[in-house]
């Protein structure tokens, strides 16, 4: 019916209509502007007999009401609800109800971002984060802990480490990761500098083998991240944060600093990996158990953190070490701590095949107790600083030692070079690069190659040892990225040189 009138109108008195809509249009927006007005009059007036209550009576029960009140009823002006709700934290503090105070200013802070004075104001007013307990950790403290499947078998390792620092001047703690995976052939590094007194992230790196690398950058509530796929291609995201998030990679320092209990409860709030945004993680202390890791035996508290549903185990005492952790359908134990002294070397050792070597305090090693695969006497996995390179060595048992005449050590590098070669796309070896050497008096021999991993040139790199008194066959290997092979080769040759056999 309506289309009809409208068309009829169109046709026999289009001018007289228009005119009428336009007069009847623009009277319908004057009353709109008076209605408008006249509530923006009223919530005004409200507001100031809340100062005036607050202020001048002194009643404070009864400003917050009528402040509340205004909050209420200034949906369309969210500036006079901001004050409103200033003033409410403001009361709250005033009599003495700090907790309630802190998150009057907070809902501030949340609802009406852009009230950009007050809430600058309300910043004052809120603690700078999680309320933190003292620094649990010694200065350069590192904590080991392996990955297991429900199997029972060993499957990588994550290396936690603690350490001050130094930032543009700035006094900072320096906590990271170190990460293998080795049933997903994933390497992973993390380090993020935190202020030194708030704990609050100043910097944040994170870098995944398969999934890329990110960086952040924090300045007060502002976040600018960089993310690197593993395309190549970069992407740089900003965030304006309302409260104050720490950096994901720092979350299990965070929570070794919570003033934990029984049935403490608190929500952390990071910056999602690869600039996911914020994301809230519950976090509830589910009670108090006793948990048994090759490091130990440690009363913890249980904690379970919501949204991801993770389950971490922290030891009651001083030192709140991570015990474990359950992820994933995969558990993580704690089997050492340890720390890092500058100029201080690490030491591997096997004292069932008699053997060691060191390696540089950034360097760590993970050999697996059940490894997918037997046919060697050990495999240990070298873990460089910043996980550039895949680097290991596989030790063995022969009985083909016989003599340096016999060149055993070029047909077992010919029978390697063969073996990468069926997996690896284009190897290539360097003719110029054979070395023979002696590593510990120890006859050994090495050897350079190139090949392609999609579109990214790399260097595989092997060094031959035959521990013929112990009837030992050892080969290390490093693959890096061809642009990183000259600055690794340096400390990997280190450790290979500090080799030490047993005389049997």
């Amino acid at each position: 019916m309506a289309r009809d009138i409208l068309e009829v109108t169109i046709v026999e008195k289009e001018s007289e209509m228009m005119y009428r809509m336009m007069l009847l249009a623009g009277a319908v927006l004057a009353c709109a502007a008076m209605t408008s007005a006249a509530k923006a009059d009223s919530v005004s007036e409200l507001l100031e007999k809340g100062i005036y209550t607050e202020e001048t009576v002194g009643d404070l029960d009864k400003a917050i009401s009528i402040y509340e009140e205004v909050v209420a009823k200034a949906a369309a002006d969210n500036l006079l609800a901001a004050r409103a709700q200033f003033n409410i934290g403001q009361c709250l503090t005033k009599k003495g109800k700090k907790a309630e105070a802190t998150a009057a200013f907070e809902k501030l802070i949340n609802d009406f971002p852009e009230a950009k004075q007050l809430v600058a104001k309300a910043r004052k007013f809120v603690p700078a984060g999680l309320p933190l307990g003292p620094v649990p950790w010694v200065d350069g403290e590192v904590l080991q802990l392996r990955f297991r499947m429900t199997t029972g078998i060993d499957v990588g390792t994550i290396i936690y480490t603690s350490q001050s620092a130094e930032l543009e001047g700035r006094k900072a703690w320096q906590v990271g990761s170190r990460t293998l995976v080795t049933i997903a052939k994933m390497n992973g590094f993390s380090r993020v500098y935190a202020d030194w007194n708030t704990f609050l992230p100043i910097r944040g790196v994170f870098e995944n083998s398969l999934m890329g690398s990110c960086t952040a950058k924090y300045t007060g509530n502002h976040v600018n991240v960089s993310v690197t796929g593993p395309d190549g291609k970069t992407t740089k995201k900003e965030f304006d944060l309302s409260k104050v998030v720490y950096d994901n990679e720092q979350a299990f320092d965070v929570i070794r600093r919570l003033p934990l209990a029984k049935g403490y409860k608190t929500t952390l709030s990071v910056l999602g990996m690869f600039g996911a945004g914020k994301v809230d993680i519950p976090i509830e202390v589910q009670g108090k158990e006793m948990v048994k890791v090759p490091a130990g035996e440690f009363e913890c508290f249980k904690i379970h953190l919501g949204l991801v549903n993770q389950t971490f185990w922290y030891a009651t005492d001083p030192h709140r070490y991570l015990v474990k952790f359950h992820a994933g359908g995969v558990d993580a134990e704690l089997t050492t701590i340890s720390k890092n002294k500058s100029g201080e070397l690490r030491r591997y050792e096997n004292k069932k095949l008699g053997l060691a070597l060191t390696m540089p305090n950034d360097w760590y090693y993970y050999q697996a107790e059940k490894p997918l695969k037997k046919k060697h006497e050990a495999m240990v996995t070298l873990l460089d600083p910043r996980a550039i390179a895949k680097c290991y060595f596989f030790v063995g048992k022969t009985a083909n030692l016989k003599t340096e005449k016999d060149n055993v050590l070029r047909t077992w590098a010919d029978a390697g070079i063969a073996e990468a070669s069926n997996m690896k796309k284009d190897l290539k070896v360097r003719e110029n690069s054979w070395q023979v050497r002696k590593i510990s008096g120890m006859p050994a021999l090495s050897m350079v190659a190139d090949y392609t991993d999609g579109k990214n040139k790399m260097v595989e790199y092997f060094t031959y040892v035959a521990a013929k008194s112990a009837g030992l066959k050892l080969k290390f290997g490093m693959s890096a990225p061809k642009d990183q092979f000259d600055k690794l080769r340096n400390p990997f040759d280190t450790i290979v040189d500090s080799l030490k056999v047993k005389q049997p």
